[in-house]
């Protein structure tokens, strides 16, 4: 910011050349009211401007202080996703191990019941499974009175053939 005065012109009539030569040698101020003036005008101007530099060397410190918690701020959140993304990944990963290996149960029942034969999809309900059990209870313990009849047969041949062979013997030693 420069100031410049520059002269009125002069009430006796000075020609222009002289006014020009005014106006070049006008930019030295000469000692006097307007150059003590013209010096503490530039002085509290100048006061000003260092007041106002100082004002924004602290909102400067200030904004510093902000951005450096605003890069905190967006180092942890950065640090929290990578997190996140990692943890989302991993239940990813472990519900893709867990359908792998449910495909893979059910590709083995799939070749169980191929060699059986048997129609194990016609029991989608709690009715259809319970009347399954309920037959195979049946059938469970049928072969359990066949066994039990079939130990009770060997008993009693066991039975008579020991009678038999005591009788036997007993008439061995009598006759």
């Amino acid at each position: 910011m420069s100031a410049t005065i520059t002269p009125l012109p002069s009430r006796s009539g000075e020609s222009e050349v002289t006014s020009e030569r005014h106006n070049r040698t006008s930019h030295s101020l000469e000692p006097g009211p307007a150059r003590d003036s013209f010096v503490a005008e530039t002085a509290t101007k100048i006061e000003g401007l260092q007041v106002a530099i100082e004002r924004l060397m602290r909102g400067f410190e200030g904004l510093t202080d902000k951005v450096a918690a605003l890069e905190d701020a967006c180092a942890l959140e950065d640090r929290w996703y990578a997190f996140h993304q990692s943890e989302k990944r991993a239940k990813e990963n472990k519900l893709d191990e867990t359908v792998r290996y449910c495909r893979d149960l059910k590709a083995r029942l799939d070749r169980i019941e191929a060699r059986d034969g048997g129609d194990f999809h016609a029991y989608s309900s709690f009715e259809a499974v319970s009347r399954k059990l309920a037959e195979l209870e049946r059938l469970t313990s049928e072969r359990a009175k066949r066994k039990d009849v079939l130990r009770v047969c060997l008993l009693s041949a066991m039975f008579v053939a020991s009678i038999a062979i005591l009788g036997i013997s007993f008439l061995s030693l009598s006759g």
